[in-house]
């Protein structure tokens, strides 16, 4: 098959804040370098009319970019110093009120402190799809090429190099086969290729797994995230508030928090995370969101108003240990898909966005020498090790093992490691999906599953409501982007062992068991136009038998304002 080819001196796959961090910073790089040159100041060679590509497999810049987010603007002050003086930053608002909460079964107990690391008092709250599209239109008027509806489907090699990527065709039928209007994807070769994907990347995953990059690092571990932005009655937010929580409606054995920010106007966004280790076969952090806002304390603040928007997107929070060697022949890997959040202050944007930098300051190194072997892009490394990012997330590298043994014993443990440091060594942990317990071992007196919520289609929501709300379309005409390797699993081992733990984990309804008259049994059925690509299948499945792929380009949710 014939396919076009176009090369480009570096090419970043991934529109999220890193990627286009690191684009932005490279142009300005290469401006320096060019006036340097230029005006005598610098020995070399001018670029000129650098191509510089970002592919996106969103419909547009920050179609697929969910967060909470409270943004920790340090990354920014250096790449944009002059972002406060901006009209056009999309703020929603800057805290003015910052708490923390533990909440029980009817009641809420106020933190009396909070810790430096959790102060967000006059930080920006943003929308992460809004900032990044914001980020997209500078980096486009540097220079930068900007391809939205195009998906990294596979990595182009040389040998055990990378050389470019390649984007997935277009016009495949359900079966597999081209339709009339079948277009192959193109091949962009480059010397550098920059991986920021967000969490669990599927092309950073095959080039950690081809190149062997994590066999010195921690398994990376996720949380899922489902958020909501709700719309509330004319002049009932006056202020930019931050609030975070532990507690209901998690149990003592499950690890995660809730966040409840205000945004812009008489908006406010609510969001609960579950770790994805979670030993409940049967957690489902919808449901679990919705019971959250039936509490008395978080009721009282959003009681009274609708929700307009929806998303799900898993967090990596192994931290510091999980990060994997972050560059091999003519590729480096940056943002969540290198697990760069620290999961002590429940922030990484700051942190990804400097990977991104860090990571354009070796890419341009590369096209000054001509040569891009990992020996010339072990410069991000040198530089990472050398800047705040790692001096901040060390601190909290061993926060994700402490709490392998339960939520009281891992607070105990945080406080200690927050008080006396966290020691030499980082301390080793399994894979999420590996602490799931089965059924009978979980529910020893069968498991509980009546929730009594009355969903009202304003306030609680069912899952396919709030699936509508993300605005997700898929082509149901492509083959599904969700692959299980063997349904027999789904229908005997897993729904006796596990009670298929898919229908429930996933935020959005893509698995779900129905009855099939021909074997009188139920089978798995996979309604992936409901994905809203959180990816959390692929991590959490306990056999390991399903994985995400990318779908057509351009498909997928509209976050728009999440």
């Amino acid at each position: 098959m014939e396919r076009e080819e176009m090369p480009v001196d570096v090419l970043f796959v991934g529109a999220g804040p890193a990627n286009l961090a690191g684009a932005i910073h490279l142009m300005n790089l290469i401006a320096k370098h060019n006036e340097d040159v230029s005006e005598g100041r610098k020995e070399g060679e001018v670029f000129e009319e650098p191509t510089i590509a970002l592919l996106e497999k969103g419909s547009r810049i920050g179609a697929h970019q969910l967060s909470g987010a409270v943004l920790d603007p340090k990354a920014l002050d250096e790449l944009i110093p002059d972002w406060r003086e901006r009209s056009d930053f999309p703020v929603e608002r800057f805290v003015a009120r910052d708490d923390m909460v533990f909440l029980t079964n009817g009641g809420a107990i106020k933190a009396p402190w909070v810790p430096p690391e959790m102060n967000n008092h006059g930080k920006p709250i943003v929308s992460l799809g809004r900032l990044c599209a914001w980020l997209g239109e500078i980096a486009e008027e540097k220079g930068v090429m900007v391809f939205p509806e195009f998906a990294g489907a596979d990595l182009l090699w040389d040998g055990d190099a990378v050389r470019g990527v390649r984007t997935g065709d277009k016009g495949i039928g359900h079966d597999g086969e081209p339709l009339d209007n079948f277009e192959p994807g193109m091949d962009l070769t480059s010397p550098v290729t920059i991986l920021g994907e967000g969490p669990r990347g599927h092309l950073a995953r095959k080039l950690i797994e081809r190149r062997q990059l994590d066999r010195d690092s921690n398994p990376m571990a996720y949380e899922i995230g489902c958020k909501e932005v709700f719309e509330l009655p004319p002049g009932t937010i006056t202020e930019g508030f931050a609030i975070h929580g532990l507690g209901y409606p998690l149990d003592m054995k499950t690890f995660g928090g809730w966040f409840l920010y205000s945004m812009e106007g008489d908006k406010a966004c609510l969001g609960l995370l579950v770790a994805l280790d979670a030993k409940d076969p049967l957690m489902d952090c919808h449901e679990l969101l919705q019971k959250l806002k039936t509490h008395p304390y978080v009721k009282g603040i959003l009681g009274k108003g609708k929700v307009v928007k929806y998303g799900a997107k898993t967090v990596t929070i192994g931290g510091w240990g999980s990060i994997p060697k972050l560059y091999t022949d003519g590729a480096m890997i940056v943002g969540d898909s290198a697990s760069f959040l620290n999961p002590f202050r429940i922030k990484g944007i700051h942190l990804s966005m400097k990977s991104g930098m860090l990571a354009a300051e070796a890419a341009f190194e590369a096209m000054c020498r001509g040569e891009a072997t990992a020996s010339v892009l072990e410069l991000y490394k040198q530089r990472l090790d050398s800047s705040w990012v790692r001096a901040e997330m060390e601190m909290s590298k061993n926060m994700h093992a402490n709490f392998e043994g339960g939520f009281l014993s891992g607070m105990i443990k945080t406080g200690m490691m927050y008080f006396f440091g966290p020691g030499a060594d980082i301390k080793p942990f399994t894979p999420d999906y590996e602490h799931m317990q089965q059924l009978r071992t979980y529910y020893a007196a069968g498991p509980q599953l009546d929730s009594k919520l009355v969903f009202d289609g304003t306030y609680l929501l069912d899952k396919l409501s709030d699936v509508y709300l993300s605005g997700t379309t898929h082509d149901e005409h492509q083959p599904a982007h969700l692959k299980i390797v063997d349904t027999e699993i789904c229908a005997t081992t897993c729904k006796e062992e596990y009670g298929n733990p898919c229908t429930r984990f996933c935020p959005a309804q893509v698995y779900n068991m129905v009855d099939n008259a021909e074997t009188g049994r139920q089978e798995m059925r996979v309604d992936f136009s409901n994905c809203v690509h959180c990816k959390t299948c692929d991590i959490r499945d306990p056999y390991q038998v399903i994985t995400w792929v990318p779908p057509k380009g351009g498909d997928g949710p509209e976050y728009a304002i999440m």
